[in-house]
């Protein structure tokens, strides 16, 4: 893989890891699907692909620069990881490297967050929803101050649909069914074999000299 490669998947990594807030938790719902969208200006317009919540985890598919890439977090694990599907090899991403630090996921509004105070109901894309200030990020990206934000809790699914943080970045899950998963979908597949973190990025350095 190239320079470039890798370091869109470090990204990936990064951003997608920074909004779970997964670890040590556990998901009560029913489980369902939907698709991705993110945006860093007030507004989700990059679409980033498919999506399947349930007891085991939280699933991500993404499709991008010719790669073609699954995140997986489990609600009762300090990690994440990366799945690079071409190339059948994965990436452990520990926690604090990505922002979910030590906070849990426990199914309520502004999980990652100090404080949350409740703003009213609103409907996003069909979904009836609980509109929440979030204040006090407890776990921020490394290099990065803590970003207050509002939170769209869905109460059915247990899991928020849209979060907007204030420094203009944008979370959005559209198109949800409410549905059971495949246990398949939170499984590392056979013969996927472990990337070493340590060595990409030091092939990351000597590619950029």
């Amino acid at each position: 893989m190239n320079k470039n490669t890798l370091a869109a998947l470090a990204a990936v990594i990064v951003g997608v890891g920074g909004t779970l807030h997964a670890g040590a938790g556990e998901y009560t719902g029913p489980g369902f699907s939907g698709v991705a969208w993110y945006g860093e200006n007030g507004t989700a317009d990059r679409k980033l692909g498919p999506v399947n919540v349930d007891t085991p985890g939280f699933r991500m598919e993404i499709r991008e620069q010719g790669q073609h890439v699954v995140v997986l977090a489990f609600w009762d694990e300090e990690v994440s990881y990366s799945l690079m599907m071409n190339e059948r090899m994965y990436m452990e991403v520990p926690a604090e490297e990505t922002g979910g630090g030590p906070s849990e996921f426990e199914g309520k509004p502004c999980d990652g967050y100090d404080s949350a105070e409740k703003m009213g109901s609103e409907t996003v894309n069909g979904r009836a929803t609980e509109k929440w200030r979030c204040t006090g990020e407890l776990d921020p990206e490394p290099g990065r101050a803590g970003v207050d934000a509002t939170n769209w809790f869905d109460p059915q699914l247990g899991f928020p649909v849209r979060e907007a943080k204030d420094d203009g970045e944008v979370f959005e899950l559209r198109d949800i069914t409410v549905a059971r998963q495949d246990p398949s979908l939170f499984e590392i597949p056979p013969g996927f074999q472990k990337l070493d973190m340590d060595a990409m990025m030091r092939q990351m350095m000597q590619q950029g000299q």
